[in-house]
């Protein structure tokens, strides 16, 4: 009875979670559209680079997130509302905390994000937008704690449905506030106001469904609340070195190139991080599943799951890479109209980028679901480094595509191959499976690049309908490549499985 629940929420989490992320796509798209339609390309690459400043903020909060969640997965599984309850109070200490310090930062900040701005916007606009978008931005993160601990208890499509349905409502006010008042400032005063309402409807459906977290009980021993606190400095290290990585980009090229090629660029930045914002979805949905999953069967079974979830990891990269580099220009035409394209050159190194990231997310989970925190902060932190020093260097000779080069060079000289060597010395396991899966996964994607690029190349050109068409060819061929690719797959797991 109790797996036949826990397969329900699994099935709910994942539908609620992608059917929400496709929502959020949506309104992001309309979002983007309505600021370059009722202001500028300009406001464009301001919202980008905000954007980028406030996630350098909120690094902490989601670092240590993932060690909150690895702390609730064990208690949950147990039925243990004592502890969860203490667990639960001592996260929200940490965030007040943290809060405290990220509100100073922030303040502080100010005064790089108005010297980052390379645009005929005047400096009091940008200082009095970025600080009210900073706000929101903090607010919101203050009370990710309950978030966190409602997708700890496999209940993702609450906080997906609530964050969907206020986002769709929002959305028609800022089209209007954008249409009749041409102002950002109340457009970013709407997001403040939406974030805190999303705050206020969590934290009353926490206090009915878990009202034992708010008793005044007992705390954690030193012990427990010193690997705690281990834990969250290993993982809000590593995501401070992921945005170091992911963040710096569209500074560097507002400070090299100008603010509006911030937003030229952010076009094809917000398509792939849609495509990583639903494989991620997908990811989250299940991970604390898996994460219950991981402290109670055996390290074998354990290995078979990770398997499974890797070559679905694969499906989706491959499956994701090869429609938006047949698709990627033709959309962004239709989407925003007559603006700038980039080169075939950089839109290759978009796409490796997000390859050498995305192949990673079943080994990112299975790692963060297993607690192994431990060493990986130092090669982040290697990788952030590495990211900034060659992105000023490249960028000064090569511009862009420089830029984008840079953090290719980081990620294939770090986290590419470490994060998974951690994973597969967990399983005991050799690192040759590792190099095996990826020359695997990058065969498969050449055949669907081969395969779809002949069935495309056969089509008429033209407008709207010569591109509905053309996706519809391209989401069904080289998903069709895959699906071949799943069944060898399975048959190869039987001969494994076997004793």
């Amino acid at each position: 009875m109790q797996q036949d629940s826990g397969k329900r929420l699994l099935q709910w989490n994942i539908i609620v979670s992608m059917l929400s992320q496709v929502l959020s796509l949506v309104i992001n798209l309309i979002s983007k559209r309505v600021i370059c339609l009722y202001l500028n390309v300009e406001y464009l690459g301001l919202q980008s680079l905000y954007s980028n400043f406030c996630d350098v903020l909120s690094f902490a909060y989601f670092g240590a997130g993932t060690a909150m969640l690895f702390s609730f997965y064990g208690p949950l599984a147990r039925g243990d509302k004592e502890r969860l309850a203490a667990i639960y109070r001592h996260y929200d200490g940490i965030y007040k905390k943290m809060t405290c310090v990220v509100l100073g930062i922030g303040s502080i900040s100010t005064i790089f994000a108005v010297f980052s701005v390379n645009a005929s916007i005047s400096d009091l606009e940008v200082a009095v937008t970025y600080l009210t978008f900073m706000l929101s931005v903090v607010l919101y993160n203050r009370q990710m704690v309950r978030n966190y601990f409602i997708q700890a208890d496999q209940r993702r499509y609450f906080v997906a449905a609530v964050t969907g349905g206020v986002d769709a409502s929002a959305l028609i006010i800022e089209i209007l506030l954008l249409k009749y008042f041409k102002s950002y400032e109340a457009f970013v005063v709407c997001i403040l106001v939406k974030n805190i309402l999303i705050n206020g409807i969590f934290g009353k459906y926490l206090k009915i469904r878990y009202g034992y977290l708010f008793k005044r009980g007992s705390r954690l021993e030193k012990e427990e609340a010193d690997t705690i606190k281990s834990n969250v400095s290993d993982m809000v290290m590593y995501r401070f070195g992921k945005v170091l990585i992911s963040n710096t980009d569209n500074i560097f090229i507002s400070r090299f190139i100008s603010t509006a090629m911030v937003g030229i660029y952010s076009n094809y930045q917000f398509i792939i991080a849609g495509i990583t914002s639903l494989i991620a979805a997908f990811y989250e949905a299940i991970t604390a599943r898996v994460g219950q999953m991981l402290s109670m069967s055996e390290r074998e079974n354990q290995y078979q799951g990770f398997q499974f979830y890797s070559f679905i990891n694969s499906w989706m990269a491959g499956a994701t890479i090869v429609c938006f580099y047949y698709l990627v220009q033709d959309f962004i035409r239709i989407w925003m109209g007559s603006v700038d394209l980039l080169s075939r050159e950089v839109i290759i190194v978009i796409i490796v980028n997000y390859y050498l990231e995305i192949c990673r997310s079943a080994t990112k989970m299975y790692r963060e679901s297993a607690g192994l925190f431990k060493n990986i902060k130092r090669m982040i932190l290697i990788k952030g480094g590495l990211n900034i020093v060659l992105s000023f260097v490249l960028g000064k000779i090569w511009g862009l595509w420089g830029i984008l080069i840079a953090t290719t060079i980081a990620s294939a000289a770090t986290l590419f191959w470490y994060e998974p060597l951690i994973v597969f010395r967990y399983f005991k396991k050799s690192f040759m499976n590792e190099i095996y899966y990826q020359f695997i996964t990058l065969l498969q994607m050449a055949a669907s690049f081969l395969v779809t690029g002949l069935a495309v190349g056969a089509l008429p050109e033209g407008g709207v309908l010569h591109f509905l068409l053309k996706a519809a060819v391209c989401g069904v061929v080289c998903n069709l490549c895959y699906l071949v690719f799943y069944f060898i797959f399975k048959q190869s797991m039987k001969k494994y499985s076997k004793p």
